[in-house]
């Protein structure tokens, strides 16, 4: 394996596994952070070595039909993820909107802007212009990405968070690589993860912003 290869292991495995190693030490600490600090230096290398600019990270590159398909999916996701919760505890439907109307909009609003554009970065954007040459089919690369986006989540120590970012994973990437469009894979990111806490996944998912809106009210 040559120098980029082990990076691509340290960064997309090595990283998530020492964080979820640092959890089970010590307890839960700040998740957002560590995203920020791998994510900044992503957009810089997107900048200076790949000639990303403001159309490449904010622009809206999608036509009617990849639109009506987004739309459709989403609409599926939510359909799934609320009759997942019902079949496997009831009680968890709608508990954080029920239990905390003031929390559950402060994440609707933050978890788009302080989490989702960073995964977007780091997990679609660097991956395929950086690592996704690495493999040699296209079906390879997508599948990697995918299993990379889960194993991010591997600080959460349950199956479900890595099985629900699993199925996200394979979406977001595929959105991105049809559309050529981050922002329409992060609009999909963030409706899905927004989804995820409303239906009562969110326990699962305890994500940094979460705790950080938390703290802040």
């Amino acid at each position: 394996m040559n120098r980029l290869g082990w990076e691509c292991v340290l960064l997309y495995a090595g990283l998530p596994l020492l964080l979820a190693v640092v959890r089970l030490m010590i307890g839960g600490f700040p998740v957002l952070p560590v995203l920020w600090v791998a994510a900044c230096p992503a957009a810089v290398y997107l900048v200076k070595r790949e000639g990303w600019g403001r159309r490449e990270f904010f622009g809206w590159r999608i036509n009617r039909v990849q639109a009506l398909r987004l739309g459709v999916r989403l609409l599926a996701a939510a359909a799934v993820l609320a009759g997942g919760i019902l079949l496997m505890d009831p009680g968890l439907f709608l508990e954080m909107p029920r239990r905390s109307p003031r929390l559950w909009a402060l994440v609707m609003v933050f978890y788009p802007l302080l989490s989702v554009f960073p995964q977007g970065v780091l997990y679609r954007a660097l991956f395929y212009a950086r690592y996704a040459p690495l493999f040699a089919s296209e079906r390879t690369r997508h599948m990697v990405g995918t299993v990379a986006f889960s194993l991010a989540h591997l600080v959460f120590l349950n199956p479900w968070a890595l099985l629900l970012t699993l199925a996200g994973g394979a979406m977001f990437n595929r959105t991105f690589r049809t559309t050529g469009c981050l922002q329409a894979s992060n609009l999909e990111h963030a409706v899905c993860g927004q989804l995820v806490f409303t239906c009562g996944w969110g326990r699962y998912l305890y994500h940094g912003i979460t705790q950080l809106v938390e703290y802040a009210g």
